[in-house]
């Protein structure tokens, strides 16, 4: 059975910790509000051939326009992506073109592109040559049971390695063992971008 001092104890406890909390200081409020803002602006870039995403910037005031860049940058970061069609290069494209904009250290950030554009080559050309190495392997194995069925059946089949049961399922397990090694690879590119001023 609790006591009422024991209660009493707990609530004084709970009502010591309320009052130690910190309070989040206005910075952190202004952060907050307007880091989405900047994530928005980025967002509309991205979509809107037109938009003048460096105006929309200018509009906040100076001290808070760090807020509204951050948003811009995280949003342009998190759009760079390992490229696995041409829409996704395209977004790529833009993204940096974004950040192009927003970034002081104009020099530094075209190396880093430089280098981004090599990993991204590199990652389609090594996707190339996994999948054909890939489809081979598979088109071996399926081989030996299709010899089966010719023998059973007496007629020759020909099958599509592509088109078999578990094709796609095997080649998504192979892409995602490469599209790890190459996503730890973006994140590293990434990080150079977000330490430039």
């Amino acid at each position: 059975m609790f006591s009422l001092d024991r209660i009493k104890s707990a609530y004084e406890m709970a009502m010591e910790r309320f009052k130690q909390r910190k309070e989040v200081p206005q910075s952190e409020i202004e952060r907050m509000e307007l880091i989405p803002q900047g994530q928005a602006l980025a967002a509309k870039f991205l979509r809107e051939k037109e938009f003048d995403i460096l105006s929309e910037v200018e509009k906040q005031a100076g001290d808070l326009r760090k807020y509204i860049i951050e948003g811009v940058q995280e949003t342009f970061l998190n759009n760079l992506q390992m490229p696995g069609d041409k829409d996704t290069m395209e977004a790529n494209k833009k993204a940096m073109e974004g950040l192009l904009l927003i970034k002081k250290n104009k020099n530094a950030l075209k190396e880093t592109f430089g280098q981004l554009e090599h990993l991204f080559q590199y990652y389609e050309r090594t996707m190339e040559q996994a999948f054909g190495q890939f489809k081979e392997r598979y088109a071996a194995k399926m081989s030996a049971s299709l010899k089966k069925l010719e023998q059973r059946t007496g007629q020759k089949i020909k099958a599509d390695p592509e088109k078999q049961p578990g094709f796609r399922e095997e080649w998504m397990r192979a892409v995602s063992g490469i599209n790890n090694q190459y996503e730890q690879l973006l994140r590293e590119q990434k990080e150079k971008i977000r330490a430039l001023p």
